[in-house]
């Protein structure tokens, strides 16, 4: 059993903790600009989620840092924020939580790989929280698309989000 971090699995570990950073600032952008559309609610929900992601970060932050890893971060990369409308939001959403989704995966496999053994138990615990986190995203998404075909539907939408 190795509990050295292997190679594979530190880079791979790095790159889902940078994705988890840059999700939990699109999603607060994200927040920010439902605001501004007065959608309240899909704003906090926005916030909460990016709160969520930001916790996920730290929580591989603080699980590299126990193992003695020391490293620098890199710098955080921002999605586009020119967002026009609520649908385009929640597709970037989607599209980020099928991200992190694969970037646990790869992870994982990475620590297979390496025979990391501690790290292969500790994502392990990430994909069912990425699959449920993903399967969200993707109902609201759907559930926007019916629901936006009017001014109506789409303050409905935002009031059943709270």
């Amino acid at each position: 059993m190795s509990i050295t971090l292997g190679k594979r699995a530190f880079e791979a570990a790095s790159k889902y903790m940078l994705k988890e950073f840059s999700a939990s600032y699109n999603l607060l952008a994200m927040s920010c600009t439902f605001r501004d559309m007065g959608l309240v609610n899909c704003a906090d929900w926005s916030l909460n989620e990016s709160e969520i992601n930001r916790r996920r970060a730290m929580d591989i932050f603080h699980h590299l840092e126990s193992r003695g890893i020391k490293f620098k971060l890199s710098p955080l990369s921002v999605s586009r924020q020119d967002w026009r409308d609520p649908l385009h939001i929640f597709e970037e959403i989607y599209r980020q939580e099928q991200e992190l989704s694969v970037l646990v995966s790869v992870t994982y496999e990475s620590a297979i790989a390496d025979k990391d053994y501690i790290m292969q138990q500790f994502v392990m615990k990430l994909f069912e929280i990425h699959q449920k986190s993903e399967l969200c995203s993707r109902n609201l998404l759907n559930k926007f698309r019916k629901m936006q075909s009017s001014d109506i539907g789409v303050f409905q939408f935002d009031s059943e989000l709270k």
